[in-house]
């Protein structure tokens, strides 16, 4: 044997070469007695399923169903379990893939088995992540809080578990309570409900490791208690919440000051309307905040509660130095607002963002109809000299004020966007920029935009908006725009630009030199 291999971090690095295959880490622990260990552990560290597990028990003691379930053809012996344990020992990880390959899982009773001859605590002393739900199929395992519990550990750092709808309150409340002394060391820690149920009132305890929370079951008549213990979390960075109920915004602001999340850099909230997001952020102070994604459902938003999210959201950050995201967005599956009125959204609405100086991406989609107007479009360039990712979509057809003028200038001048979604008015030739001796010229040439959906915009041959795109955007390879059955008529002129737009594309790759004659042949077009 070489004697590098007695390096324990070249022996590392040779193994992660190899530790996508399991057949290959098995063939190399079978190499020599020095290379065996390392390459078990890295076999088993990370594990989706606890099947792998009893199948090492002798082949005659087990089988597997039809449905993928692993059951006993006969009891094991207490010396048969000996290799189920040892292997055990090496597992750091028990995570959810949702892979359609994953192996087969243990039945309730193989579990019970299990557990009641190794304790989980004593089975995985190595165990850093558990996913509860991917220890077993079953509903009776899942609901089981007590067996949960027994996988707490101080080494526990991220732990996962949905709360079933049959499982009492007091048991998800005492689950909760035991965090803080018997899972000590939990960086993260994400509580699902199952679908249908409605918040759970319990309060989260102080967990002063803690950089992610994610809970699916925010209870907004206790969001006074749960953020006050969340603030304990001193090194929070990310949290997630869904939003339920009503909170009383009168009573829990009155002589209250925010409470400060000061590490908080992420934080996405979801919820039936804007209503409860604006509530959540007046509670607390964000200075450090970074990335705000709101997911909302089956709700338009009228101008005022915009205005408000808008408002709340400026006194949460305190400052406008670091917030570089922000997606408003309506998740309703399909097309649920086709027979529901929705506001119409003016640009006064959204200008109170153009402090916030860092932003990189903008996000607004489907939560009404956008009427946007060219001044706005331009300050958002001057705005955000950062913005990579803009889109005010709605699939609602609305009156357009925005201009091709305006959307040239926005695209060319901010020189990293690299997605837009926008309506705007292209049946005009536009109006082009002043050069310094006061002749007409094109927009600079932008290499980062790739993606142009033009959402419900109107396109004539008149506007060269083919000849445009290919020139001023030569990078841009999507070009979409929402389908559209009651305007057939627009949707015939879209096509045939787009294949206009697309031929002068390979046109382009054949002869880069090209732009240059186009460039010339629309300042001659210019009326």
């Amino acid at each position: 044997m070489h004697s590098a291999l007695a390096v324990d971090d070249i022996v590392y690095n040779i193994l992660q070469h190899v530790k996508s295959s399991g057949t290959d880490l098995v063939n190399v622990a079978m190499t020599c007695s020095t290379l065996s260990e390392p390459a078990l552990d890295m076999l088993w560290r990370e594990q989706s399923s606890l099947g792998p597990l009893i199948m090492c028990l002798p082949q005659d003691t087990w089988e597997v169903t039809e449905n993928r379930t692993i059951t006993f053809s006969r009891e094991p012996l207490l010396t048969e379990w000996e290799r189920v344990r040892i292997n055990a020992s090496r597992i750091r990880r028990i995570i959810s893939r949702n892979y359609f390959n994953d192996p087969p899982r243990p039945s309730g009773p193989v579990l019970r088995r299990l557990f009641e001859l190794f304790p989980p605590a004593l089975l995985f002393p190595k165990l850093c992540v558990l996913h509860f739900d991917a220890v077993s199929r079953s509903q009776e395992i899942r609901s089981d809080f007590s067996l949960l519990r027994q996988f707490f550990l101080p080494g526990l750092e991220t732990l996962a578990f949905n709360v079933p709808s049959r499982v009492p309150t007091y048991e998800v409340e005492q689950l909760i309570d035991a965090l803080p002394t018997e899972a000590s060391g939990l960086r993260q820690l994400s509580i699902m409900t199952a679908q249908g149920l409605s918040a759970c009132r319990f309060v989260i305890p102080k967990l002063p490791k803690l950089i992610q929370l994610s809970m699916r079951a925010f209870d907004m008549s206790l969001m006074t208690q749960n953020i006050a213990n969340i603030q304990h979390s001193r090194c929070l960075q990310t949290l997630t919440l869904t939003l339920h109920g009503l909170s009383d915004m009168e009573n829990q602001l009155s002589g209250n000051m925010p409470l400060e999340l000061s590490t908080l850099k992420r934080l996405c909230l979801r919820g039936p309307g804007l209503q409860n997001c604006t509530s959540f952020l007046l509670q607390v102070a964000t200075p450090q905040l970074s990335v705000v994604e709101i997911g909302t459902y089956r709700t338009s938003a009228n101008p005022e509660e915009i205005t408000a999210f808008i408002e709340s959201l400026s006194t949460s950050c305190q400052t406008f130095g670091s917030l570089e995201k922000i997606s408003v967005v309506d998740c309703s599956p399909g097309q649920w607002w086709e027979h529901e009125s929705q506001s119409e959204l003016h640009s006064r609405i959204f200008r109170p963002l153009l402090r916030f100086r860092r932003l990189s991406t903008v996000e607004f989609v489907d939560i009404g109809k956008f009427r946007l107007d060219d001044a706005f479009i331009e300050d958002v360039a001057a705005a955000w000299p950062y913005l990579r990712v803009l889109k005010f979509a709605s699939e609602k057809v609305s009156n357009c004020e925005v201009t091709f003028t305006a959307m040239l200038s926005l695209a060319s001048r901010c020189k990293l966007l690299r997605c837009l979604q926008l309506t705007f008015d292209a049946t005009h030739f536009p109006t082009l920029p002043h050069a310094p001796d006061g002749n007409r010229e094109l927009w600079t040439t932008q290499t980062a935009l790739s993606e142009l959906h033009v959402g419900r915009s109107k396109v004539s041959a008149g506007s060269q908006f083919h000849l445009f795109l290919a020139v001023v955007f030569p990078n841009l390879v999507d070009l979409s725009r929402y389908y559209s059955a009651y305007r057939l008529a627009d949707g015939i002129v879209w096509r045939q630009l787009k294949e206009a737009w697309e031929q002068l594309a390979i046109h382009l790759e054949t002869y880069p030199a090209v732009p240059a004659s186009w460039q010339n042949s629309l300042l001659q077009l210019q009326p």
